[in-house]
Parts: C-alpha cells; sequence; structure tokens
C-alpha cells in the first residue's frame, strides 16, 4: 500500500488548528476577564452608593430634630460635628416640691408617665414650665439631672410611670414666673460627635459618645480627607460660623474604593443634600 494514500492532517493543518484555537480561547478569556471587571466596578459603584444613602439616612435622623437656636449644635466642624440630641420622651404625672424653699437642699420629685423608652439615673433632661398658656414669653425648658429613679410599681391614671428625683435642684422647679406643671413634657439628651473617623485602617461615618473613647463605625467606607463634609448655613443660606444662626446645613459623603471602572480611574460616588434644622 502506498504511503500517499493514508488519511490524516499535515503539520501545517495541525498548526493552523492550534492557532485558531489559542486565538478563540484568548477572545474568551478577554471576555470573561471583561465581564469580571465589568461586574467588579459596577458592584463597587453600588455599594458606595448605598453607603452614600445610608449615611444621609442616619445623618437626617439626627440633624433635623436640632434646634440650633436652643443650643442643640455645640460644635461645628468640617469634617466633624457635636450635637445633643433628644433620646426619651414622657409626661409629667404629678410634682411633689414639698421641699422646695425650705432651707435644706430640695429634692423635687416628678412622676412621669412612660411614652417611650424608661429615663435612667443620670439622665440628663429637659422639662418645660409654663405658667400662662395664653404667653409665650413665660416659656422655658428646665435643665436638670435624674438623681434617682423608681419604677417598680409606680404608676399613674392607670399607665405605667416613673418617679424621677432632682436632689439639690430646688430652684428649677420652685414656681413663678417659671414652674413645672402636670402635663408637662420631659426629654432626656445625650451628646454625640457625629463625622470622619478611622477604623482598622479605612475611614467611616462614625457616632462618638460623650467621655467616650473611640468612635463607632456606623457608614462606609469614605474617603479619607473628605468622606464627610458639613457646612453649615444661615436662613438666607449664607455660610456661617454661629452656632445660633444655624438653620441649614449641607451634608456631603464621599465613598471611594480601589476598583477601577472602564476609562481607568477608580470606582467613586459622592452626594450632598440640605438638612433644614428645627427652630
Amino acid at each position: 500500500m502506498n504511503s500517499r494514500d493514508r488519511a490524516g492532517f499535515t503539520l501545517v493543518e495541525l498548526m493552523v488548528v492550534t492557532v485558531l484555537g489559542a486565538l478563540l480561547i484568548a477572545a474568551s478569556m478577554e471576555v470573561l476577564i471583561t465581564n469580571q471587571r465589568t461586574y467588579t466596578a459596577q458592584n463597587a459603584q453600588i455599594q458606595g452608593q448605598q453607603a452614600n444613602r445610608a449615611a444621609l439616612d442616619v445623618l437626617w435622623g439626627e440633624l433635623r430634630e436640632l434646634s440650633a437656636q436652643g443650643g442643640d449644635l455645640i460644635s461645628m466642624g468640617t469634617n466633624q460635628m457635636t450635637v445633643r440630641v433628644m433620646r426619651r420622651f414622657g409626661v409629667v404625672c404629678a410634682l411633689d416640691t414639698t421641699l422646695v424653699g425650705s432651707l435644706l437642699p430640695g429634692q423635687p420629685l416628678l412622676t412621669v408617665i412612660k411614652v417611650g423608652a424608661w429615663f435612667d439615673k443620670n439622665d440628663s433632661v429637659f422639662v418645660f414650665a409654663d405658667n400662662d398658656e395664653s404667653l409665650q414669653s413665660d416659656d422655658n425648658w428646665f435643665q436638670a439631672e435624674a438623681t434617682k429613679v423608681d419604677t417598680i410599681g409606680i404608676s399613674c391614671n392607670s399607665r405605667q410611670a416613673q418617679q424621677l428625683t432632682f436632689s439639690g435642684q430646688k430652684a428649677l422647679f420652685s414656681g413663678p414666673p417659671d414652674s413645672v406643671q402636670v402635663g408637662a413634657p420631659i426629654r432626656s439628651y445625650v451628646r454625640y460627635t457625629y463625622g470622619l473617623f478611622p477604623y482598622h485602617g479605612a475611614y467611616y461615618l462614625g457616632r462618638k459618645a460623650a467621655g467616650a473613647t473611640s468612635a463607632t463605625p456606623m457608614v462606609g467606607p469614605v474617603r479619607a480627607s473628605n468622606g464627610v463634609e458639613f457646612t453649615y448655613m444661615d436662613a438666607d443660606g449664607n455660610v456661617t460660623t454661629t452656632s445660633t444662626d444655624v438653620r441649614q446645613i449641607a451634608v456631603t459623603v464621599r465613598t471611594g474604593s480601589n476598583v477601577k471602572n472602564a476609562t481607568g480611574g477608580f470606582v467613586s460616588d459622592s452626594i450632598t443634600t440640605w438638612i433644614y434644622t428645627r427652630n
């Protein structure tokens, strides 16, 4: 049998098939790599947008309750601010001031109907005082500290209540021109610093309680230099450095990542909103 009659592929044919197969595999890998990069960039973009929205939700809930005129805005910085925020609420059901006006330190005792969470010992509170409902000029908020709290077995008008004692603060409840009346609201508050804080090598929108050694990360990561930025404006929209003049706060949150987009830049996002304070 003649060897030239045998069936098979020549070396050139095998080389052509190998090259075509390699090109096809390379093209497929390029598509897969491009798709993976696109997915990674889109995922980083979505995470940044979600972080921005979550940060604004957190700040919106706190800052819109502030009363700059009432002293809730304690310090104003570009990347951090310290505020006084309300946490608990109740209604005065009874008031015992039998020691008020005596030579001994007075201990006003308020019975407070539970509306929200229970008050705690050493809570800083505001109690509303108003002698004449028809006059606005005699309205006032007394600031005090609850030195004792009794909860067990306390009720008022068949509702759960607490008794709050204010030792040595008789002047706050002493009577005209301002005095606490039954039905007056009472609120407690805490101090928080919101802003840009480092955490494990990254930066986050965080919250630091008064006296705490470190902040609690809330949303992030955000950019290290300007991830959270505050601008304070008065009623006319002009930037102000006077806390009692603040009527709106512009909040900008910027996120970043080490993921590159299609143009070769790093994926990032930012959002700005204006929050009007309570006055």
